[in-house]
């Protein structure tokens, strides 16, 4: 007995049942600790020590014979990291052996090395017949959560919108043509963090264009007052320039020229860009009216026209941005050489 007699001469020690795990995440000026406890229903506290025993957080439980899972937020932490030993105390008084684990709590100093998220381009589109702010951005860091973008809409709300790590294009609905936009981003310093840390908002310079054009893909060219075969009405709304609506020339038919579109809703426009046949000045005058009913012969109300001086592109300032139509028609009063006249393309836009 002589090589251990004196390390039992005051008794027996017994120990508390240890815990079983503790594992710490990382906030803000504070760390969470989650622990578990498993068959240690003597149990009465378990005891939190760090700064080398200096600062400590002693947290009673009731636990039940099988697993048990806590959680307690420390809060008021300086931005470093910590060593944490944790130990368990029973009934009786007696103390469990230590378990250590790490953990860091983030603050200032972390914040200041946080960048926004580069934005790309920016541009109003024409999504659902409303002008839609879209925002490409350049890829993001891992440890970014989320971009937000605040807007200011049309009817002077603002809104906001959120871009998640991996998407790089955000839109803003019914976005105000020519307002600009803030941004910020939000990030997590380690994947099971319990805080995210901003950046400070900033309004970026690149702001909205004035108007957006609009989506033609499902308008329809219901009626021209007449067209020569193989080149019908429906070149206006193709997108392509090498294609074009002309006059009937075999009868010559008289003027003026005229054909309808359904935009398919009602839509109020800003200007429109209209190209005439590549090569060809025949083309003077257009004028643009909008209506709520297709018939040629219905109420149609004059919101632009212009004159072809040189090239093949006109752009026409709508005089009448408020009035909606859900038809457009367009007229060919007079020609350079009458009674000829063209158009190849036909480009209505929203906005302000």
């Amino acid at each position: 007995m002589d090589t251990h007699k004196e390390y039992i001469e005051d008794g027996e020690i017994i120990y508390a049942p240890k815990v079983a795990s503790v594992i710490f995440f990382a906030g803000m000026n504070r760390i969470e600790c989650q622990y578990m406890l498993y068959k240690s229903p003597n149990v009465r506290s378990v005891d939190l020590y760090w700064n080398e025993g200096m600062d400590s957080l002693i947290m009673p439980v009731t636990p039940t014979a099988g697993i048990d899972l806590f959680s307690v937020i420390i809060p008021n932490l300086e931005e470093k990291s910590y060593t944490f030993n944790a130990r368990t105390t029973d009934l009786h008084g007696h103390k469990s052996l230590y378990l250590t684990n790490f953990g860091t709590s983030y603050g200032e100093v972390y914040k200041s090395t946080l960048t926004g998220r580069r934005v790309n381009t920016v541009e109003l589109i024409d999504k659902n017949d409303i002008g839609t702010g879209s925002i490409s951005l350049f890829a993001a860091s891992e440890d970014l959560v989320r971009t937000e973008i605040r807007y200011q809409k049309s009817d002077g709300s603002t809104d906001i919108v959120v871009a998640k790590q991996n998407e790089n294009t955000v839109f803003c609905p019914d976005a105000l043509p020519g307002s600009t936009f803030e941004a910020r981003s939000l990030y997590i310093p380690e994947p099971v963090a319990i805080d995210t840390f901003a950046t400070a908002w900033t309004t970026y310079g690149t702001a909205f264009a004035t108007s957006y054009q609009y989506d033609r893909s499902d308008w329809e060219v219901l009626e021209v007052s007449d067209e020569t075969a193989g080149e019908g009405g429906s070149a206006l709304i193709d997108g392509n320039l090498a294609t074009y609506w002309s006059s009937q020339r075999t009868p010559v038919a008289p003027l003026p020229h005229w054909a309808i579109i359904d935009m398919k809703s009602p839509k109020n426009i800003v200007r429109f860009d209209i190209y005439r046949r590549s090569g060809n000045t025949d083309t003077r005058t257009v004028e643009c009216y909008l209506g709520d009913s297709p018939e040629e012969t219905g109420s149609w109300i004059l919101i632009g026209e212009g004159t072809f001086t040189t090239g093949g592109r006109l752009e026409i300032e709508s005089t009448d941005k408020l009035t909606r139509g859900r038809y457009l028609k367009i007229k060919l009063p007079d020609s350079n050489r009458a009674p000829y006249t063209n158009l190849a393309e036909v480009y209505p836009y929203g906005g302000l």
